[in-house]
């Protein structure tokens, strides 16, 4: 089960992926996709929007769409 997050912890998340982007450095995302707790390390390809739901980022596997509200901890690599 997915677990709630704080809007501390939210805040963190989307600060770490706009430096991330800003900053052309890579990220490692937890998230949850079908009750499965997730790991991926990439690299922000566009920049987050106050709009955008969905995170873009790539690694030497291809791209990955990651919809932000799935994402419970971003930390930097």
């Amino acid at each position: 089960m997915k677990p709630v997050l704080d809007l501390d912890q939210l805040e963190l998340n989307g600060i770490r992926i706009h430096d991330a982007h800003k900053e052309g450095t890579e990220v490692r995302i937890k998230y949850f996709k079908d009750n499965q707790l997730k790991e991926i390390t990439c690299n922000i390809i566009k920049s987050m929007g106050i709009w955008d739901m969905d995170i873009k980022c790539s690694n030497i596997d291809g791209r990955i769409e990651i919809p932000f509200n799935w994402i419970v901890q971003v930390e930097p690599v």
